[in-house]
């Protein structure tokens, strides 16, 4: 866990402060401006502010001081949890922040009991390839999955599944700022709902 948390430290600058911590209400507008771009160019399916303020606590948002600069969805499917929304301010790409969220959300499906973790993309499956995911073949896509995929969108499906040790993405820390670095979220609520 410590070395995990080494390499991470290395990605970002001395001066760089960020906090991943579980979202809340009022950071539905902030998740909405960092995903425009994304949404502008059909990397990310447009959601409505209310339906993310409804569905912001079941996301976690990196942020330094009072700007936002990632933030990723999460929400169960069947026996496996879906990491959803990940987006990353353009200007803070590339210094391990997507890999940090999704850390995050394996932990959080760990200790859920979800058996895996599940990402649809449709540009990104490389770099979920990079942190242990698998393109899941069309033929054995459960049925409890093809709800995910939009109709227009030609995106794969990819799976982590959990092994017995957590894996070294899993291992980085998260914390709320009211609370201890070490401290997982243990207060993210998952809804029923991706």
């Amino acid at each position: 866990m410590r070395e995990s948390a080494q390499t991470a430290s290395r990605l970002l600058t001395a001066t760089d402060v960020l906090v991943a911590r579980p979202a809340r209400p009022e950071d539905a507008e902030q998740i909405a401006l960092l995903s425009a771009p994304f949404v502008e160019q059909g990397l990310l399916v447009a959601r409505p502010l209310a339906e993310l303020a409804e569905r912001s606590q079941g996301f976690v948002v990196a942020c330094e001081g009072d700007r936002m600069v990632g933030c990723a969805g999460v929400a169960p499917s069947g026996s496996s949890l879906l990491v959803y929304n990940l987006c990353i301010a353009v200007d803070w790409q590339g210094r391990g922040i997507g890999r940090h969220l999704v850390g995050i959300a394996q932990t959080i499906g760990r200790e859920l009991g979800y058996g895996s973790l599940l990402a649809l993309t449709q540009y990104s499956g490389e770099w979920f390839g990079k942190l242990g995911f698998s393109e899941v073949p069309a033929s054995e896509i459960r049925d409890e999955w093809r709800a995910l995929f939009r109709p227009g969108r030609r995106s794969s499906l990819y799976q982590l599944r959990f092994t017995s040790e957590p894996s070294e993405t899993e291992a980085l820390p998260c914390a709320d700022s009211s609370r201890p670095r070490s401290d997982t979220v243990d207060n993210l609520r998952v809804e029923t709902h991706a």
